[in-house]
């Protein structure tokens, strides 16, 4: 994904003090584009300040190296580099990138365009973050905080009590299994909106479930899923259909089978086999 609903393209060199301390399961997600005849990009997560000096620690140090092709990371304390640890580079010049970043209890996951390239172990507290900062030759379409550890089966009702028209739904995560499901559930418990990747039938099943029995399946389409690698998924609620989209690209459209759309989702249930990273709600 190398755009979000609510981007603001920022300009480089860019610093930002974070305004409160990261939480384990929260994900930062940087994209843009990687300017052509690019050498070097670099992100800092900092304490301190938002430069790399001697009073300040630089917990994590990640460098894009274009002329040795490297992914480079390492942290700085004390004023004192640490031991580098590399990976091949996984961007490209002249091309946009997705980098993500996860907080977990041990080590930041680090994510190129949807693919886990490395896991940096802590070596300072992931909670001592204070600053964030890009250099180099990028530019940035936007740069989000979010997301947390979420627990399987996660239910949740929607800010207004019921899915508006025009609302939308963005799903972030990483299949883990062979099937996982979204489903927008009306007030008696009945799923409107049934989602379901099957990665073994590499299928996509869409349907209802209504008053004890499901109802004709969709499955038309391509399959995009891959087990271990990451997707964005969002649902949008318009007059006569739900619209699905997968890392940005129009997937399919489900006819509402509910005669009142606007007010009979009124709840999400995620389950299966999947890593939730992020849940957003927009218009």
């Amino acid at each position: 994904m190398t755009s979000h609903e609510n981007d603001t393209p920022l300009p480089v060199p860019y610093t930002s003090r974070l305004g409160q301390p990261l939480d384990a399961g929260q994900t930062l997600n940087v994209h843009g584009k990687i300017n052509d005849g690019a050498q070097v990009v670099e992100l800092n997560l900092l304490q301190g300040g938002g430069e790399i000096e001697p009073q300040n620690q630089v917990i994590l140090h990640l460098k894009l190296n274009f002329k040795d092709k490297k992914l480079v990371m390492n942290s700085y304390e004390n004023g004192v580099w640490g031991k580098e640890e590399r990976e091949s580079q996984p961007f490209h010049v002249g091309q946009d990138f997705d980098l993500r970043i996860r907080v977990l209890d041990e080590s930041l996951e680090i994510s190129a365009d949807n693919k886990k390239v490395h896991e940096f172990k802590h070596r300072l507290p992931f909670q001592s973050i204070e600053y964030l900062s890009v250099r180099g030759d990028a530019s940035l379409n936007g740069i989000h905080w979010g997301g947390r550890f979420y627990k399987l089966p996660w239910e949740t009702g929607f800010p207004a009590g019921h899915l508006e028209k025009g609302q939308r739904v963005h799903l972030y995560g990483v299949p883990k299994g062979d099937r996982w499901s979204l489903d927008l559930v009306a007030r008696n418990q009945d799923v409107l909106f049934h989602f379901n990747p099957r990665l073994k039938e590499k299928a996509v099943v869409r349907n209802s479930h209504r008053n004890g029995f499901w109802d004709k399946e969709e499955r038309e389409g391509d399959f995009p899923f891959k087990k271990d690698i990451g997707f964005d998924l969002t649902i949008v609620n318009e007059e006569y259909s739900i619209q699905i989209f997968i890392n940005r690209e129009r997937f399919a459209t489900f006819q509402h089978r509910t005669p009142n759309p606007i007010g009979d989702y009124i709840g999400l249930r995620i389950d299966g086999e999947v890593e939730v990273t992020g849940i957003e709600f927009s218009h």
